[in-house]
């Protein structure tokens, strides 16, 4: 496995639309592998393969479950908690509710901002063996996997907020340079 460059808006490819994944080979389960990987020790809890120059439907999720010292504040333990999650080729069939949560994004560090997304969703992917499968997210999971759906769609999260919101990420991250674009 090997860690895997994360590209950073304003590269062109995190706004270009990634293509079904036909083959489910070890040429794919090692790039599952070193998305993981990357995810992993950049800190994040979800990474499309857009964002790694790929533009192949692919996400990884990996949200951790911390104990809070205030059981008052105690988040409630998911089963989407602590698991590793790849899903290709996926699809949103359903959607129910809405929620604003506070975003942030490895293409867009130290940027975090609200964005409206549906509370719950329905997905039908494949994990990295070609094996089809369903889950109900909801909270942060369901947050995440939009957000990440929206990478391979070559939607970045500005994309959902005001033009005003917008307008000042752009500059912000224009005014940071980017080397990788």
């Amino acid at each position: 496995m090997s860690v895997l460059d994360v590209l950073v808006w304003p590269h062109k490819i995190l706004e270009t639309k990634a293509e079904p994944v036909t083959r489910f080979d070890d040429d794919l389960r090692k790039f599952v592998s070193d998305m993981v990987e990357t995810m992993h020790a950049s800190g994040g809890i979800g990474l499309a393969a857009n964002q790694v120059g790929e533009l192949r439907r692919v996400i990884v999720i990996e949200i951790p479950w911390t104990e809070s010292p205030d059981p008052a504040q105690q988040e409630k333990k998911e089963t989407w908690h602590d698991k590793r999650w790849v899903l290709i080729n996926p699809v949103i069939t359903k959607k129910s509710g809405k929620i604003k949560w506070q975003e942030g994004c490895l293409s867009f560090p130290e940027v975090f901002d609200f964005v409206d997304r549906a509370a719950e969703v329905t997905v039908r992917a494949f994990d990295e063996n070609g094996k089809e499968y369903e889950i109900q997210a909801n909270d942060l999971f369901a947050v995440c996997i939009q957000h990440e759906i929206d990478h391979i769609d070559g939607i970045v999260f500005f994309q959902r907020m005001s033009r005003l919101k917008a307008d000042i990420i752009k500059k912000k991250m224009l005014r940071r340079g980017s080397v990788n674009v």
